[in-house]
């Protein structure tokens, strides 16, 4: 209640990426001694313990932060302590990527909702591996990947570029999200048709499992993280690399390009350009998650993520076929009590 009463109306007075930042520095401090135990005695200890196993991994609950908050895992002992299952840091490409100019992040309280343009903006691999290299998560943390800004060249340096991401951070992370889905970066589409995908999945696979016998490493999954907006050509492109093993999960879904009709903000924010996630994006998500899950008939788990908010959007999602659930726009719309009333 605290934070709907008295946090979230300060936050929203500011621009939304100063807010953020904001909200990350705080975490930052809280996650540290002497405040961290506070936080998980407020937090981490009140939320009910739901264990699942997936990927030769235990997950304590079935509730994961989605990509793009903690971009460059700065804040991850602090989020554990608010009790997540699991959390996605990035996206990280092998190089820094500065982002799209400002402004990028538009709020729609009407619609519970947000559209960004970020751009991917990130420190690069190297920096993110020497951060994640000081941790010690009690959770599992996957890294969410991407290719390089500005490379551009033939399909083989694209997919190098990701698997020099994955060599730098496979060390440190528990496996791999791969984004070739942000409406704000659509260079990253040129993966969706069946010979880059193959390509693409096939090398990363390739890498990590010969990473994974020269540093005696257990499983870490390759997982694709799927645009709400495929045809069904690239549906049928991502269910055939689920079948022939190139992938070992799904996540449904990245943000939206569409623009619904139900919309309540006004056209000058819903025209912005960019990715719309939160309670709009719902309906969509939660179609996507119920396509893939009666096609694939659980060869591979799902994570669903878009709009969810509540209890009840919770279980439409897993009856649909999720494995796991990721929040982001609800975590900001409602902050960590969600957590909790999800888990439970």
């Amino acid at each position: 209640m605290l934070y709907r009463s008295l946090i979230r109306p300060l936050l929203f007075r500011m621009d939304p990426e100063r807010a953020h930042h904001l909200a990350l520095t705080a975490l930052r401090w809280a996650g540290r001694p002497p405040l961290g135990p506070l936080l998980s005695l407020l937090f981490e200890k009140r939320v009910p313990a739901d264990p699942v196993e997936l990927w030769g991994m235990t997950f304590r609950n079935r509730v994961g932060l989605a990509a793009g908050f903690d971009k460059e895992a700065r804040v991850v002992p602090a989020l554990e302590r608010l009790g997540f299952g699991f959390l996605e840091v990035g996206a990280i490409s092998s190089e820094a990527r500065p982002g799209n100019p400002r402004p990028r992040i538009f709020r729609l309280p009407e619609d519970r909702g947000l559209i960004n343009r970020m751009g991917l903006p990130n420190a690069g691999a190297e920096e993110t591996a020497r951060r994640l290299a000081d941790l010690r998560p009690r959770v599992p943390v996957f890294a969410n990947i991407v290719k390089t800004a500005d490379l551009e060249g033939s399909l083989d340096e694209m997919a190098e570029d990701y698997e020099k991401t994955l060599r730098v951070l496979f060390p440190h992370v528990s496996g791999f999200t791969v984004n070739i889905s942000c409406p704000a970066s659509p260079e990253l589409r040129d993966f969706g048709g069946e010979e880059a995908m193959a390509r693409l999945l096939g090398g990363l696979g390739a890498l990590r499992d010969r990473l994974a016998r020269e540093q005696s490493a257990r499983f870490k999954p390759l997982i694709l993280k799927v645009s709400p907006d495929v045809d069904e050509r690239e549906r049928a492109v991502i269910v055939e690399a689920a079948q022939s093993g190139l992938l070992d999960g799904l996540v449904l879904t990245n943000t939206t390009t569409r623009r619904p009709d139900a919309l309540k903000a006004s056209a000058a924010v819903t025209g912005e350009r960019g990715g719309l996630s939160g309670a709009p994006l719902f309906p969509i998500a939660l179609e996507q998650v119920r396509w893939f899950a009666e096609k694939l008939e659980g060869r591979v788990p799902i994570i669903g993520v878009g709009g969810i908010d509540s209890p009840e959007k919770a279980h439409r999602m897993r009856e649909a076929g999720a494995d796991l659930i990721e929040i982001f726009t609800g975590f900001i719309y409602e902050g960590p009590s969600l957590i909790r009333t999800l888990a439970r």
